[in-house]
């Protein structure tokens, strides 16, 4: 084979490689857009899964409530920083209902939703001054006992 031709062979599948790359690279890039059209529905939402909340009655651990939170923020700046600084938000929940847990509703399998409210709320204004949070939402609460 001369240079020449060894030349053109190697341009040739060079530019085949860079084809078939790019074909299997573009896909992937339109779907990683993809899930940022969905937080464009709701910018002020900060939304936090898999969130534990232990439950007491008179004091005594009785059950654990795993539920996904809704933080609906005052402005677009709070629920960005709380959205980036999610594991901070769920550390001092945790760390507050370990100390005081939510306490029983009037029913098994039931909870003081003002409590929960009442310490996400509390949690999410301590990270940094000015946040205001004007909304909290408990969404697909499951129990660990039945």
């Amino acid at each position: 084979m001369t240079s020449s031709t060894r030349r053109s062979t190697l341009l040739l599948s060079a530019a085949a490689s860079a084809a078939v790359f790019g074909t299997f690279l573009a896909p992937r890039r339109a779907q990683a857009a993809e899930p940022k059209k969905e937080e464009a529905g709701e910018p002020l939402v900060a939304e936090l899964t898999n969130v534990v909340l232990p439950i007491a009655r008179n004091g005594a651990l009785v059950n654990y409530a795993f539920v996904t939170l809704k933080i609906r923020m005052s402005d677009l700046n709070a629920a960005t920083f709380v959205r980036e600084q999610h594991f901070l938000v769920r550390d001092g929940v945790t760390r507050a209902t370990g100390r005081n847990p939510i306490p029983e509703g009037k029913g098994p399998n039931t909870y003081d939703q003002a409590a929960i409210v009442k310490v996400v709320t509390q949690v999410v204004s301590g990270l940094k001054p000015g946040l205001r949070v004007t909304r909290v939402s408990l969404e697909q609460v499951a129990f660990m006992r039945r």
